[in-house]
């Protein structure tokens, strides 16, 4: 199977996951119409089409699916543009768990951050330290490379690319002081993958500065 004219993206653009999947779709090669949620994030409207009413969430000829890593996965498994995951049973676990590692424990600690920006004094030392844990055992859990999980970059890479974007913007306005992790090889990103990740960092600039943080 393919995908056909029709992939729609619904996203945000500060979301990170919208990044993610972003990122995953221009890494396959794929084109797709992205739009804003109908009624907004989480509306009632929204919810009619997407039942969870989070973003992303892709809409294929009719079927509406959400949750980044699902998305990914659906579009290798009908052969969609350059898989993602690797083929071998076990390099596709450990892709696997990679991006699982980065979405429920890299995400999130980076995110417990955000109600310090913006906000006058040092941010909280416990998240800034449990950011930093979540870094290391990142690193410790990265195979021999180049990419996250092999030779090619994948559905993890495209995972830490947008949360590393977050890590450096909170590390800019809050000076965490953490080495925000590599694009890749030689700090180098993918060319199709360049210009989406520019449009994301310009975004979470523009979401620090109307909450009040210097630039």
């Amino acid at each position: 199977m393919r995908v056909t004219e029709m992939l729609r993206l619904y996203a945000t653009p500060a979301s990170v996951y919208s990044c993610k999947v972003r990122l995953a779709l221009a890494l396959k090669g794929l084109e797709w119409e992205e739009v804003a949620p109908p009624g907004g994030y989480g509306s009632a409207a929204y919810r009619a089409l997407v039942p969870q009413g989070t973003v992303p969430a892709i809409d294929h000829d009719g079927f509406v699916l959400a949750e980044s890593d699902a998305i990914v996965e659906y579009l290798d498994d009908i052969g969609a543009g350059r898989p993602l995951l690797p083929a071998d049973p076990q390099p596709r676990a450990r892709a696997r768990a990679l991006s699982r590692f980065i979405d429920t424990r890299l995400e999130p600690s980076a995110r417990a951050l955000f109600p310090a920006v913006g906000v006058a004094g040092s941010p909280p030392a416990a998240a800034r330290e449990a950011l930093a844990r979540h870094l290391a055992t990142l690193d410790g859990l990265a195979g021999s490379g180049p990419w996250l999980a092999g030779p090619a970059p994948g559905l993890p890479d495209c995972g830490l690319w947008a949360v590393s974007s977050v890590v450096a913007m909170l590390d800019r306005v809050l000076g965490l002081g953490l080495e925000v992790p590599s694009p890749g090889p030689a700090g180098e990103l993918p060319a199709e993958v360049a210009g989406h990740l520019a449009a994301y960092r310009a975004a979470l600039d523009g979401w620090a500065a109307a909450k009040g943080a210097a630039r």
